[in-house]
């Protein structure tokens, strides 16, 4: 397994590419360009959503 999303190479030519996530699971393929964009959106996805988790809770421990 790995920390984070990786992009591997599918075959030897090195034409074809997947990503995985963080827990080994196949998210895609396609070539590397689209892997890469997939990974940058997966990416920005998963800070926003902490973000909005971290903001979330910030509010609920203000409250009275």
């Amino acid at each position: 397994m790995y920390n984070e999303p990786i992009i591997l190479p599918l075959n030897a030519d090195g034409q074809i590419y997947a990503i995985q996530d963080e827990h080994g699971r196949l998210v895609g393929t396609g070539t590397r360009e689209i892997c890469e964009a997939l990974l940058s959106f997966m990416k920005n996805e998963a800070f926003l959503f902490r973000r909005l988790k971290s903001d979330q809770s910030d509010l609920s421990s203000t409250r009275p």
